[in-house]
Formats: structure tokens, sequence, C-alpha cells
């Protein structure tokens, strides 16, 4: 038996005792009434959302389609594990934290034998690359040991090789410059230096630097040039967009003279283009009249676009590749009918694939089960590569799109989970995301936060603000100048439709959020827009001056934040942007409050929720304080997550009369350095 899982069953036998009667009942009285009537879910232990030993996702091929990389517990922290297609043997690699989500935090080099990987060591999104050989000892290269700067992947080198381009900020902290790793040779090169007004580099399907953006002026919302790298050398400008505009490109073919990808330039929502590089003239191939299109797939290194998803609700997955996504559906109906999946997927998307497209990963994702499919394109053999978890079906609650309109005529949606067994209103959460430029988007009912709620007996609701990004141009400038106030009824309106859907009961209801989240939580305990027995804010803001005085030096879009808040620099927009900060209306907030803070976070001060308990412990209101040494904007060591959750599980049953499962024995656990 493995050291980990022998010292876990120590723990278990040994806490066995001091687990009885730990657990909370619940106190609210539709929680209270299906207790008595046996319809509530078995109380999942806290450990099962935040701390499952058994993870394992985020599955990718190998260039040469024969080996698989994925993400999964090693020990008591995460790591990665590797093993051939064609048999089981499997090799793992003690990493420690990584980040949660699978995608770009890892992947295979050209040479189908080295992986990088990302590091933030501190939480201060100082970024280090690392590459391991999966055929060696477990000896990685720290790529870029650059203490303070922040590095990323940018590009594969030639197929075969173990080559690939990076960006980082290494020589000035404000700009990126442009490198070539050798995983081969362990050598780094410098490819190309920046003038201080570089935004991106990008490498196109030859596997060469081919274009770059670059701000015409120096300051922040400045027109930018979108550059292609001519064969003699010289960079030529193929469009210019303004600083509002969005054009994410994704995929640059130089010999075609084409480029992929989103653009808004024009219009009010983000649609996929092709772009002319000889003209700069852009060619619309998707668009959706609701939401800006996000999502787009593509062959591994070369080809034009696959599909793509829209989320006005739930996600749909259009495929412009149309004998692939025969494929799929094909490779889902087989999954489905040798029991592979616990549900008919929603939507069945792409995430991997081998450089010739026989072999895929695709991840099917229904109410109730992600799956990640591993699919032979030639045979037709379907493998799920991912964990099973049929005891969903019984533990969570789907998640369901809505939509209501806000009292000044503006639609809104988000996402509603309601809490398994409980009749009629339950007590509510309503999760406030961040940004506030970024959306919430649908996801199968997995063991996360959201469910960990819902099982403790809380609906919980999210919300699509004005200002948030996915719904067009306009609907994210709604936002501006009305952050503490329109935009905040809008938070609210939603949590009054969930009152009068008798989702939510109205004398029983808290916020929680984290970054502008965390700002909006202190904003409705001030504002009182209802009865808000508690709040949990997470790393939030209190002080918007001290916030965009205090800037990263290589963000490049303090015009979005002057806009939508002000400019320090101008005394009477200073004065409107403290009085429209939670740290001036302190006296208003009575309810119970938990503040959350990593103390090396880079957007958010930790000074801004030091002074909030401060404040509120000097006026003798209620609050708790959780600080992190050693995390940053978000928390993301797994027993820190633990504290954090434990915190919030019990703070929220105080309040709202939820169920909590009380102390774990998972916290005994010693932290990962």
């Amino acid at each position: 038996m493995p050291a980990a899982r022998r010292f876990v069953l120590l723990l278990a036998v040994s806490a066995l005792a001091a687990l009885a009667g730990c657990a909370s009942p619940p106190r609210h009285p539709a929680l209270v009434q299906a207790e008595a009537a046996s319809t509530l879910p078995p109380l999942v232990p806290l450990r099962r959302f935040v701390a499952n030993i058994d993870f394992a996702g985020g599955y990718t091929l190998s260039p040469d389609g024969a080996q698989l990389l994925w993400q999964q517990t090693v020990g008591t922290d995460s790591g990665l594990a590797v093993r051939p297609v064609a048999d089981g043997t499997v090799r793992t690699f003690a990493t420690g934290f990584l980040p949660r989500p699978a995608g770009p935090t890892y992947l295979w080099l050209q040479d189908s034998r080295h992986v990088a990987y990302l590091k933030d060591l501190r939480g201060d999104e100082n970024t280090q690359l690392h590459v391991l050989d999966t055929q060696g000892t477990f000896d990685p290269w720290a790529v870029t040991p650059w203490p303070g700067a922040r590095s990323y992947f940018v590009g594969h080198g030639p197929a075969g090789s173990a080559k690939f381009f990076f960006a980082s900020n290494r020589r000035d902290r404000a700009t990126m410059d442009l490198y070539e790793a050798d995983a081969a040779t362990r050598s780094v090169r410098e490819v190309a230096r920046s003038d201080g007004h570089v935004l991106w580099w990008m490498v196109d399907t030859g596997f060469q630097l081919a274009a770059r953006g670059r701000q015409l002026q120096p300051q922040d919302g400045s027109d930018v040039a979108v550059e292609v790298l001519d064969a003699d050398g010289r960079w030529r400008s193929v469009r210019t967009i303004g600083g509002w505009d969005t054009l994410w490109l994704h995929r640059i073919d130089r010999r075609a003279g084409k480029a992929w990808g989103v653009s808004n330039v024009g219009r009010d929502k983000n649609a996929l283009v092709e772009m002319d590089l000889a003209s700069g003239r852009e060619t619309v191939l998707a668009t959706h009249p609701e939401v800006d299109l996000q999502f787009v797939f593509y062959p591994r290194t070369q080809g034009v676009p696959l599909g793509y998803i829209s989320e006005p609700g739930h996600p749909a997955m259009h495929w412009l590749d149309g004998a692939l996504g025969a494929d799929a559906e094909r490779a889902v109906q087989r999954a489905l009918e040798r029991g592979l999946l616990a549900d008919r997927p929603r939507v069945t998307r792409p995430q991997s694939a081998s450089e010739d497209g026989r072999r895929w990963v695709m991840r099917a994702f229904g109410d109730f089960d992600d799956a990640e499919l591993l699919v032979d394109r030639g045979t037709g053999e379907v493998q799920r590569l991912d964990p099973r978890e049929p005891e969903r079906r019984t533990l969570l609650s789907p998640e369901e799109p809505y939509a209501c309109t806000t009292s000044d005529g503006r639609k809104v949606t988000g996402y509603l989970v309601r809490p398994r067994g409980v009749p009629g209103p339950a007590p509510l959460v309503v999760m406030i995301h961040g940004g506030p430029w970024v959306r919430e988007h649908w996801s199968s009912a997995a063991f996360n936060g959201t469910q960990m709620l819902a099982n403790r007996g809380y609906a919980v609701l999210t919300v699509n603000y004005r200002g948030s990004w996915g719904y067009g141009r306009e609907f994210m400038m709604a936002g501006k100048d009305v952050t503490f106030t329109r935009l905040q009824q809008d938070i609210a309106e939603a949590a009054q439709w969930a009152i009068a859907q008798g989702a939510a009961d109205p004398k029983r209801m808290a916020v929680f959020g984290g970054s502008f989240g965390g700002f909006s939580v202190l904003a409705q305990l001030i504002r009182k827009d209802h009865d808000w027995k508690c709040g949990v804010d997470l790393v939030g803001v209190a002080n918007w001056p001290r916030v965009i005085e205090n800037w990263p030096p290589f963000w490049r879009n303090r015009h979005m934040f002057h806009a939508f808040y002000g400019d320090p620099k101008d005394p009477q927009q200073r004065a409107r942007m403290l009085a429209n900060s939670p740290i001036s209306h302190l006296n208003k907030i009575t309810a119970p409050l938990l503040v959350i803070h990593g103390a090396n976070d880079i957007r958010v001060l930790r000074e801004d929720s030091d002074e909030v308990v401060a404040g509120l412990r000097a006026l003798g209101r209620p609050v708790e304080y959780l600080s992190f040494p050693d995390e940053g904007h978000s928390v993301r060591r797994w027993r820190n997550r633990m504290e954090l959750w434990r915190r919030v599980e019990d703070h929220l049953s105080t309040c709202l009369g939820g169920r909590s499962a009380g102390w774990d024995f998972y916290e005994l656990m010693p932290r990962a350095r």
C-alpha cells in the first residue's frame, strides 16, 4: 500500500471517534422538513469536493498519437502521469501542485517525449516553465529560473523536435520578449526583443515567429497594429484595431495567407473570422445573435477551424468539419451503448488530437457526467479515460440556465443549482463572478464548491450582470460607471427572480464572491437591496484607487479600469472612486462577514482586506479573517482549499441554517511545500 494511502487509512481509523457527532444538522425549516422526510442526499465529506485522492483528468495525446498525458494526484499533491495508448503501464511525476483545470498548464512537445508545464510557486503570477523527460528519470528542467519574471508558452517548434517558443518579461517587467527553448540540449536563446510596445507574439503553422500585436502609443487603450513578419525579415502592418476592439488570433498560416480567430471589429459581438494577411479583410465564418463566440477548436498544429461553441444557456457545439462531427456523434452513441456515459451529453467537443488527426480525446458534458473519451477515427474504437462517478446522479444537482429581465428592461442570464430533495424555498447563496469582464458558464454537476453548497442544502445562483463579457460590446459597456449602483441592482434583481420562482427564501440569503465579486459582496452588504444574512469576501476590492495605482507592470488594460471606475490621478475622479469603494462605507455593514485573502495577491493587495477587517472590528461588527501566506489571487493548494471551504461551510451554516459536515480528518494532512 502506498505510504500516502497508509497515512490516510491510519488517520481515518484514529479519527472515527472524533468524527462522531461533528456534523451540524440543518436548522432551516425547508431542510428540517426534507431531513424528516429522508429526501436529503447523504452529507458528502468536504474532502470529496476539494481533496479527491483519486482525481485524474485533462488527458492529452502526444503528437504521434502513441501516448497519453494527464494530471492526477501523486502522493498527497498534484502531479502528471503518462502511459502508452496501447497498454496500461503508467509513469507518474510528482510535479507539485498544479492548477486543477486541465489545459495549457501542461502539454506535449513535438518529439512526443518531453512535456512542458507551468508553475506559479507563490501565487504572485510569476509563472515559470519546466520540462520533464517522460522517458528518463524525474529530473525536471527549470527553463525559466528567473525570480520575479513571468513566462508562458507561445508555440511549438518544428515537427519531431523538442523545441518550443515562450514569452517572458525577464529583461523588462513591463513587456514580453520572445525566446526559443530546446529541451534536448536544455538551452534557451532570445528570438525577438520587444520595443516596449509588443502585447503578444504568435508562431505560425510553419513553427516560426510570424506575427505580433504592437501598441502604437505608450498609453493603454491606444490603437494596436497586427503585424506580420514577411520573408524579407520586415514587419508589415496588416490592420489596426482600436483599444476597445477584440481581435484574438488563434492560428496563422503564412503560406496560405490566412489567419483565424474571433473579432468584434465593426460589430457588437465576437464572431469567428478568417483574416486575409494581404489586405487585413475579415470574412465572418460564424456568429451568434445573443452571445460572443469564445471557444474555437482546431487540428493540433495545422488546418482551419473545426468547430466552435455558442452558449446562450446550455452550450452547443457547431461543427465546421462535418466528418469529424459525425465521428464524434458516433463515438458518443457507442459510449452510451457500452455504458461508458452516465447520461447523453449536452455538448461534445475536441480536447486533444494526434498530429495526423486519427486519434482524438473528446470531452462529453452531460448533466451528471463530463467524460474524457479516447476516439480512434480509423477503427471507431472508443475508450473512457477518466474515472466514472455514477454517484453524481444521486448526490449532486444539475445546473439550470435562466434568464430574467431587470427593472430597466435589460436581459440578464445565469445559472441556478437547486439543492436535491429540498421542497419549497431554500436558503440561497448568490455566487458573484469576478472581472467584471468574464462570464459564468454552464457546467456538469461535479464535485466542486458549488455542488458542496448544494449538498449542504443551499440553492446557488450565479448571474451575468451588465458589464460581464460574453454578451457583446454594448452589454459589457453598460457596466461602465455603474459598478456600485445599477450593476449591483442587477445582482439583487436576479436574487429577487429566484425568490419569485420559489427557489429562494428571502429571509435566508447570502452573497459570496471573489475579486470584483468580493467587491460586489461588500457592495451588497452596504446597499442592503436584500436582507443579506452574511457574506463571504474572497480577495475582494475595497479601495479602487489602491488597486489601479498598484498595477502589475505587464498589464496593458488600464484604460478599461479608468473607463469603468475612474483615474486616481484626477482629483475629482479619485474622490468619486473612493465614494464608490467599500472602504468608505464600512459603517453600513452589519451582517456577519468572512474575509479571505492570499498574501501574494498582485491584483488586489491584501491591504484591502486588512483594512476591511480592521475597520469592522473597530466598529464591533462580526467579521472573521483567513489569510494564506502561500497564495495569491486564487487559493490553489488543496490543503488551503480545505481550510477555506471548512470556514465557509460553518459560516453559512451559522447564518443560513444549512448543514455542515464538521471537522474532516483530511485537515490533519501535512501541508505540501
